[in-house]
């Protein structure tokens, strides 16, 4: 018996069933980005504007604004020319928070050693930055450095480091 589906009639009813499944998959997807953004949004308070793009997250508040990137692959370039790139090591996640009397980023990096933090405070003192304390515990590192009104904060081990970047206004 001969089917009564031509080729061409099967190849239009299946791409018409995968065009469906991705329509379908999307609007699920977007529904669930909703869903997480209200439900943010009813922890922090009414008041926060939140909004949820993959690996991206926005938060707006009265206070200020809160942002997560994990797409980001570079040092941020408005953080203050006169503190030093940190380049060793690859960035994880850049967090940014723009508030009432200052902004701040926080740069998670992976594949980073003790050698390389001791050579980012070596840099930052070179840029005249005072470096306020360090503390050494086994593999770990963490110091803090003042420049005017900008800060550093950095923590690190053989794993990888957080540079914290603040500027009070």
């Amino acid at each position: 018996m001969k089917n009564p589906l031509s080729n061409s009639t099967k190849v239009l009813v299946s791409m018409a069933f995968l065009l469906s499944t991705m329509v379908l998959f999307l609007s699920c997807k977007q529904a669930v980005e909703k869903t997480q953004e209200k439900l943010i949004e009813k922890s922090i308070g009414n008041d926060a504007d939140v909004d949820l793009d993959d690996e991206k997250i926005v938060i707006k508040t009265d206070e200020g604004t809160f942002t997560t990137d994990a797409t980001a692959q570079n040092w941020p370039n408005d953080i203050p020319s006169h503190v030093p790139e940190f380049t060793s090591g690859k960035i994880e996640v850049v967090n940014t928070q723009e508030m009432i009397g200052g902004k701040s980023w926080t740069i998670l990096f992976e594949d980073v050693n003790q050698d390389n933090i001791k050579a980012y405070k070596d840099k930052l003192e070179e840029k005249d930055f005072t470096i306020k304390f360090t503390t050494i515990a086994g593999s770990g590192i963490h110091f803090a450095a003042q420049k005017e009104n900008v800060s550093v904060m950095v923590l690190g081990d053989e794993k990888g480091a957080s540079i914290t970047v603040s500027i009070k206004e």
